[in-house]
């Protein structure tokens, strides 16, 4: 009762307090007019661009990465910063289109912005669908000379405005933002990148393995996309039924327990989970597979970065179109959806959906 009376008191006190943020942040001491051809930016002008990846979504930069690269590949001398936040931003460690990585930590938005005007960056584009107050505060903060962000025409603080289509894949809001940078025609592939360390830490995994790999992750961020012991169990017996094939876990180290739980029920020496050091581990392990079977998580997005057919399973759609907005875009994926119809106020269940649909 306590948490559902506070998550009330939030719902009432968040307009309000964005609308005192935006009071406060959203304005700009310079307008670089010089810098913007029409509707575009001058690209002959621009020397450096850093693109505001703060919500720490790992999926959300991997499809990032087809930025950096096609703005470099046009405008190679242009520097490329990210900020990033946690685990995503090692999808960009070893990345060679991308020339500065910034750390963001919610609570230290001044001494970010402030390191980030002392670079003097000449554009700054912002990703964020609704801009909480400490986003707009490291917004205005980093001091750039155009912003560009989402649905923000009317907004002080940006200078450029980029639309999101809910009828298509996110690739087509990225083709938008370089649009306005003055390149046509990109190359939609992402890239993931590792150091030699993460490859031969996977290849001293993957040597002692004789057969073809096989990966499942079970989990999503969320419970309801996340498949249950019961569905685990009967996926992981439709890939053991070929005699070709070891199965491979993935799974954060809290979930060790629940997997060794359902590697002694399977009772098989073709079913392992290998310890993982990281996000750049889980890439470099899917690069070595023949299938993966996820439901709708990072995992999907890695798995179309490494070329790796899948079986990627959703919920139905509501009014988001999430599975068309954000699902593999990759003709060698394959997508299933589970039945369930959400009841109202609650979440659909991922695990409606028949095992024998997986495309292996």
């Amino acid at each position: 009762m306590i948490r559902k009376v506070n998550r009330v008191i939030q719902d009432f006190l968040r307009p309000i307090r964005l609308e005192i943020g935006k009071m406060i942040w959203d304005r700009k001491e310079k307008k670089s007019l010089e810098l913007l051809q029409g509707d575009r930016v001058d690209m002959k002008k621009i020397k450096s661009i850093l693109f505001l990846r703060y919500d720490g979504k790992i999926g959300d930069m991997v499809i990032n990465t087809l930025l950096f690269r096609e703005v470099k590949k046009v405008y190679p001398d242009i520097k490329i910063g990210v900020v990033g936040r946690g685990a995503a931003k090692d999808i960009i460690k070893f990345n060679p289109y991308v020339d500065e990585i910034y750390e963001y930590e919610k609570g230290k938005e001044s001494s970010l912005g402030k390191r980030v005007r002392a670079e003097g960056y000449d554009v700054v584009i912002d990703f964020s669908e609704m801009l909480r107050v400490n986003q707009m505060k490291l917004i205005n903060l980093c001091g750039g000379k155009i912003n560009i962000g989402l649905d923000k025409v009317n907004w002080k603080l940006f200078d450029l405005s980029y639309k999101k289509s809910y009828d298509k894949h996110i690739t087509d809001m990225y083709k938008n933002i370089l649009r306005l940078l003055e390149i046509e025609n990109p190359d939609l592939t992402y890239d993931i990148y590792s150091d030699e360390v993460v490859k031969n830490r996977i290849d001293g995994i993957v040597k002692n393995i004789d057969g073809d790999i096989v990966i499942l992750n079970p989990y999503a961020a969320s419970k309801h996309r996340s498949f249950n012991r019961e569905k685990i169990l009967e996926i992981s017996k439709r890939v053991l039924k070929d005699e070709k094939n070891v199965l491979l876990f993935i799974g954060e180290p809290s979930k060790k327990v629940e997997i060794d739980g359902i590697i002694e029920k399977l009772n098989s020496n073709r079913v392992f989970y290998p310890e993982l050091k990281g996000i750049l581990d889980v890439a470099e392990l899917i690069s070595h597979a023949k299938y993966i079977v996820t439901p709708d998580t990072s995992i999907v997005h890695i798995a179309v970065a490494k070329g790796i057919p899948m079986t990627a399973v959703y919920r139905l759609d509501t009014e988001d179109n999430n599975s068309k907005v954000w699902g593999p875009n990759s003709k060698i994926a394959k997508q299933i959806f589970s039945k369930d119809v959400a009841k109202t106020g609650e979440e659909a269940d991922i695990n409606k959906f028949e095992v024998e649909e997986i495309g292996l």
